[in-house]
């Protein structure tokens, strides 16, 4: 009889792996492409990455490779494939960890704080970040906003926060929400300075004269990456080999002429030497 009762409890316990091992496999890959289209997180106030237009549309560079990865999943073009979120950057990892968007594209740089929050792909884009001032202010370096007087406007995200502290602490600060917002009030001249990724303010700069780049650099040039919630290794490597193969393979073609649009000069492959000498 207790063999009997061992032997119907390892049975039992079988079932339980089995029947857990299938719901691990279950991947957000498998829900999308039975869903019939993707939900994307994006930015609506970050030209040239993503904004409205004056269509009233959503346009820009995140929202084209988005556009690349629904066909890649479905084989097609149609709108219907995908759904665009717009969000803030504060609400960009809950989005992704709660369920309310599969992935998101939203000029979010790969940090180390970050990497155990969310899981990234490799980087879709080069960046870094550069600060943006009016073209006839006195500032010409970091030393010269490292002043009392001056007031510099950054993102409600802790890493911005950080590098202001580290700059220029002795400046004030204002907390905007989006990329869109720190750009008009260097404009109007509510504050006087504000950090920006680097394709974010040379798009900026080239569409207003009054406003320009310091010449310093925040940090190292960085990966902006696609971020998903962690731990479905399926759904992260459909994701990660759509940005392969736009960097640097079948699809690159495609977001070279994107890319052409945005910033205006040709992508480079990541294969070097598929590059023009």
């Amino acid at each position: 009889m207790r063999k009997l009762l061992a032997a119907a409890a390892m049975l039992f316990a079988g079932v339980l792996f089995s029947h857990a091992a299938v719901a691990q496999e279950k991947s957000k890959l498998d829900e999308v492409l039975a869903r019939g289209k993707v939900v994307v997180g994006v930015s609506s106030e970050s030209p040239p990455f993503g904004f409205v237009n004056e269509k009233g549309e959503l346009a820009g560079f995140d929202i084209d490779v988005a556009k690349l990865i629904a066909k890649g999943l479905f084989g097609s073009d149609d709108p219907k494939h995908i759904e665009f979120v717009k969000q803030s950057s504060a609400a960009r990892w809950e989005n992704v960890n709660s369920g309310k968007v599969d992935f998101g594209i939203h000029v979010a740089t790969i940090l180390p704080d970050r990497v155990a929050r969310v899981a990234f792909t490799r980087g879709y884009i080069d960046s870094s970040i550069v600060v943006i001032v009016k073209a006839d202010s006195k500032f010409k370096t970091f030393a010269d906003l490292n002043n009392d007087k001056v007031t510099t406007a950054i993102l409600s995200t802790p890493v911005q926060a950080d590098r202001a502290k580290q700059f220029f602490g002795k400046a004030k600060t204002t907390t905007l929400d989006s990329i869109g917002a720190q750009f008009t009030a260097v404009k109007g001249g509510r504050v006087d300075a504000a950090q920006l990724d680097e394709p974010v303010a040379l798009w900026y700069a080239s569409q207003n004269k009054d406003v320009r780049i310091l010449e310093e650099r925040m940090t190292a040039v960085t990966n902006n990456a696609i971020y998903m919630k962690q731990g479905d290794f399926k759904w992260w490597l459909a994701l990660d080999t759509y940005v392969n193969e736009m960097r640097s393979g079948s699809m690159f073609n495609d977001y070279a002429a994107s890319y052409k649009k945005w910033f205006g000069k040709d992508a480079l492959n990541a294969k070097y030497y598929a590059n023009p000498k």
